[in-house]
């Protein structure tokens, strides 16, 4: 198997400039909208964490990941 520490020092490294990026942003600049339409810098920064959050449980639950994969195919 490779290495996995330089992928997780780049995920690291990302988060890191995210956080700089995001950390001053007032009210009225979270509700700036993004090229994704409907979605804005709050939208896009609450998915990226929700998927940080899930891939983490797929990582350190297998069961807990397989039930939320479950739960969300039964909702179309």
């Amino acid at each position: 198997m490779s290495d996995p520490l330089p992928v997780l020092d780049d995920l690291v490294a990302e988060s890191d400039e995210l956080d700089a990026l995001v950390a001053g942003l007032s009210d009225a600049e979270w509700k700036v909208a993004t090229p994704a339409e409907g979605w804005t810098v709050a939208h896009q920064v609450a998915h990226l964490a929700w998927t940080d959050r899930v891939a983490l449980t797929a990582v350190t639950d297998p069961e807990a990941f397989a039930a939320h994969v479950a739960e969300a195919s039964a909702r179309p």
